[in-house]
Formats: structure tokens, C-alpha cells, sequence
């Protein structure tokens, strides 16, 4: 054997048969006898011989591999909905290969391709844009079955997704604070600008989360017949600057009593801002969040928060692209499942002071 990692022909040599019937037992394919496939595995075990993968798919037609591509797995939602893909994935007998894009559409593009070249059998993707797909459009092309996580891409074209009820959840939370009587509700938001009214009734074009959040909480005021004071919106992209902006707030607006924060990062920065402030929780000012972390109930007051399924959402997403592969009986039109979060109301919400 030449020095360096074993070929099939070194297995085929080593176990006394000819590559073509090395090929056929590693593959999995043929009727080779009992004998031939117990020589030929015992060779390849003491050789230390791997298969390549990419080139059985190309015998079989299955690499029994799923791409994921997500926008910032240090984001525990994506962690978590991550981890419901793989279990599926595993169960099924696949195995997954995960890119963190950091919400850059070039790093999506480049593993998009990288994926499609390593000959994944599918793909789920969340995607960093929800309007430039053509690279998402050429994978469903190819014929790979392509699953949305998290929001829609109007750029891919006629795909699977799995999606959140993120406006509803929004509206729910901000209906809720307005029912204890607040009529002062401030947002922390990352949507832009365009995502206020009257662009919030739009609803052909796809849209991120943040902004779906945003016109929910504007739904609860419109419900509620309140008006939406401008400075009320506190927009923002990261847990400082939400801090910052909030920390002004409570200065600057005593009118303010309450705060709707519409991401997990979001609500650390205004959580943070709270406890530093002088305003007292929820006696002065009530706090609700998105997305039920551990701390939430390790901090007191204990957070109110928007619960999201995200464990569910990715088993979600890994069962849709499963029933993709699974064979021709799979070739439905595609389809949009949508996940209910859940509002949970802890200490760190009551009706305003006096």
C-alpha cells in the first residue's frame, strides 16, 4: 500500500478480490456472498480505509447528509432550533453540516455553493435576506429540496418553510400590557424605518421576523385605539445600543410604563437598563420580552417573555425536508407550516402605578 490514506483498490488487494467487488460490498450494492463482504470489511478495517462519500453518491444518489445554513448560531433560538434538526436528521439516519453566516448574504451564497458541491441530498436554510435568492432558487433548480427556517425569501421561489406566528405572538404581548391598562408602551425593535405605518398592512412581500414583531405591537395599539407616539420606537441593532436607548427613555419619558422588546437581545440590553435605572420593575415600569432563556427566571423579577418553539420549529423544518427525500410520493406542491408561540406572564409585568 502506497503511503497516505487507503484507496478501494488497497482493500481489494489486501482482501484478494477485485476492486469492482470491493466497490460493490463497500457500497452497499450487488449481491456479493456472505464470505466476499466479511473479507472485504475486515480488510478495510485494518486498513483504516473511508469511503468517499461524494463519490458513492454518485453511485447511489445519496450522500445521507442535510445542509443547514443559519444567520448566527451563538443566537440561542438558532442553537436550539439547530438541535431540532439534527435529532430528526439523526433519527432518519442522516447526518447534517452547519454554516453560521452572521447574517451576510455573501457567506450564505458561498455555503450554499460549498454545500451543493459536497452533494448534500437537502438543504435548510434561514436565510439573510428576504428578498435576494437566487443562489436559494438555483438549489431548488438543481432538484435538492430546500426548507425555509425562521422567514420567508421571496427570491426562492415556490419552497417549503417553517415559520413562527410572529406577528400574532407580538400582538398578543403588547394586547396583553394594554388590557393591565398601560397606554404608554415603548418597542425596542431592529425593523427599519419603511416597516412603520403605513407599509405595516403589506403582505405580499416576505419580511424578518423583527419587522412581522413590530407591526404586531402596532396592530395591538391600533386594536387598543391608542396612537403610536414616535418616541416610543426605540430601534436599535444590539444589546448595547438597546440599553442606551432605553436607559434614555426612562429619563427622558416618565410617561413610558411599559417596554416591548421584540428579540432575546433586545430584551437583555432593556433588562439591563432597567435594573440600573431608578425606576423599580414592574411597580414603576413593566417589562416583557421575547424568548424564554434560562435567565429569564434566574433574575428577579422573573421575565414575562414570548415563549418560541424553537427546538420545535427545527424538528419542524428537519420532518418537511425528510418528507422530501423520503421518495417520488413527496412531489406535493410546497408548503408553509407556521408554529404558535406562547405568552408567558411572570414578575416583571402589572398594571402601571396610579
Amino acid at each position: 500500500m502506497a503511503a497516505g490514506r487507503p484507496t478501494i483498490i488497497d482493500v481489494a488487494r489486501d482482501a484478494g478480490v477485485s476492486p469492482a467487488t470491493a466497490g460493490r460490498v463497500l457500497g452497499g450494492y450487488g449481491t456479493p456472498s456472505p464470505e466476499l463482504v466479511r473479507r472485504v470489511q475486515d480488510s478495510a478495517r485494518r486498513l483504516g480505509y473511508r469511503a468517499n462519500d461524494v463519490a458513492r453518491s454518485i453511485v447511489t444518489g445519496s450522500t445521507r447528509v442535510i445542509g443547514v445554513v443559519v444567520s448566527d448560531i451563538e443566537n440561542p433560538f438558532f442553537a436550539r432550533a439547530v438541535n431540532g434538526i439534527s435529532d430528526r436528521a439523526r433519527a432518519a439516519g442522516y447526518e447534517m453540516l452547519l454554516v453560521s453566516t452572521r447574517m451576510e448574504l455573501a457567506r450564505e451564497r458561498s455555503a450554499v455553493e460549498a454545500l451543493m458541491a459536497k452533494r448534500v441530498d437537502g438543504m435548510i436554510v434561514a436565510s439573510a435576506s428576504v428578498s435576494e435568492g437566487g443562489h436559494l432558487r438555483r438549489v431548488r433548480e438543481a432538484g435538492v429540496p430546500l426548507v425555509l427556517l425562521d422567514r420567508r425569501n421571496d427570491g426562492a421561489g415556490a419552497v417549503d418553510s417553517v415559520l413562527l406566528d410572529n406577528r400574532a405572538a407580538a400582538q398578543r404581548a403588547v394586547g396583553h400590557l394594554l388590557g393591565l391598562g398601560h397606554r404608554a408602551v415603548a418597542v425596542v425593535t431592529s425593523a427599519t424605518p419603511g416597516d412603520g405605518p403605513p407599509s405595516r398592512r403589506r403582505k405580499t412581500a416576505a419580511e424578518f421576523p423583527s419587522s412581522l414583531r413590530f407591526k404586531g405591537y402596532l396592530d395591538a395599539l391600533d386594536e387598543a385605539g391608542v396612537t403610536c407616539d414616535p418616541g416610543w420606537i426605540l430601534r436599535c441593532d444590539d444589546a448595547d445600543a438597546a440599553c442606551e436607548r432605553v436607559r434614555d427613555l426612562l429619563v427622558t419619558r416618565p410617561d413610558v410604563t411599559a417596554v416591548f422588546a421584540t428579540t432575546n437581545v433586545m430584551t437583555g440590553g432593556a433588562f439591563r437598563a432597567i435594573m440600573d435605572g431608578d425606576r423599580r420593575c414592574p411597580e414603576d415600569i413593566s417589562l416583557m420580552g421575547f424568548d424564554d432563556h434560562e435567565w429569564s427566571t434566574l433574575v428577579r423579577p422573573q421575565l414575562s417573555v414570548v415563549a418560541q418553539p424553537a427546538y420545535d420549529l427545527g424538528a419542524a423544518a428537519g420532518t418537511v425536508l425528510l418528507g422530501r427525500l423520503a421518495g417520488p410520493g413527496s412531489r406535493s406542491a410546497p408548503s408553509e407550516t407556521i408554529l404558535q408561540s406562547s405568552l408567558i406572564v411572570r414578575g416583571s409585568v402589572a398594571a402601571p402605578p396610579p
